[in-house]
């Protein structure tokens, strides 16, 4: 079996990112008009920063994402606003579909790559989520056509854990009845892709075309700059 990782990996986080940094500031911008609040764009934006602060804290050190519902609700607070339940409800769906309303690109040559790496393994998708849930990362997937090369999938929503957490790595390998050796998972950061798969027994895959900050310390099995050349190594 062969993972991937999703954010900085098969989509390039920063592209499009305005896009939906627009959606959700203007979906907030307007909910708290409705409540008779103007809210600035420093203001939000200062708010989406704490936010991502928590989320990082709660990630990196408890092996766990928050929700989005739960990030929604982190940014409301710190804004000092109170919405409905309901209207917190629609603010949620904004956020999490606001990767479709700025869809990241593809990193190059990877639709190829897994097309014929999916000729010899199972893939599977190992994903740590944020703002977009599992959910509206298969949509993405799928609708840039390659969601067909996957058979199983592990979002941190959707586990409970996120990696380097085992639970993460069990689940698709049970899915795909595969064992940790002979195994593979490709992602672009040590602490979590690596170190998660390695503990397993998995050989660890460094793509480093996007985010190369662990380049020069990882301890992959591999370390892979360019798609076009995962086959090879992998196959070979």
């Amino acid at each position: 079996m062969i993972s991937v990782d999703f954010w900085n990996t098969i989509a390039i986080a920063h592209t499009n990112g305005e896009k939906r940094h627009i959606a959700r500031l203007t979906a907030l911008t307007d909910l708290a008009a409705k409540y008779e609040t103007s809210l600035t764009i420093n203001q939000i934006k200062k708010a989406h920063e704490y936010a991502s602060a928590i989320f990082d804290e709660i990630w990196l050190g408890t092996s766990r994402t928050p929700k989005t519902d739960e990030l929604v609700e982190i940014t409301v607070d710190y804004l000092g606003l109170k919405f409905s339940d309901d209207d917190l409800q629609t603010l949620t769906t904004v956020y999490q579909k606001s990767l479709l309303d700025g869809p990241p690109e593809i990193a190059p040559g990877a639709a190829d790559a897994l097309k014929e790496l999916a000729k010899k393994h199972p893939l599977a998708i190992i994903s740590d989520t944020m703002f977009s849930p599992g959910t509206i990362l298969r949509d993405y997937l799928h609708s840039k056509g390659i969601g067909k090369y996957f058979s199983a999938f592990a979002f941190s929503d959707e586990v409970g854990v996120s990696k380097p957490h085992a639970d993460m790595y069990l689940k698709v390998l049970k899915e795909t009845n595969s064992k940790v050796e002979g195994s593979f998972h490709i992602g672009d950061l040590q602490q979590t892709d690596i170190a998660g798969a390695q503990k397993m027994g998995m050989k660890g895959v460094l793509y480093t075309g996007i985010n190369k900050k662990d380049e020069e310390t990882t301890t992959a099995d591999i370390v892979c700059a360019n798609w076009d050349e995962m086959p090879r190594l992998i196959l070979t």
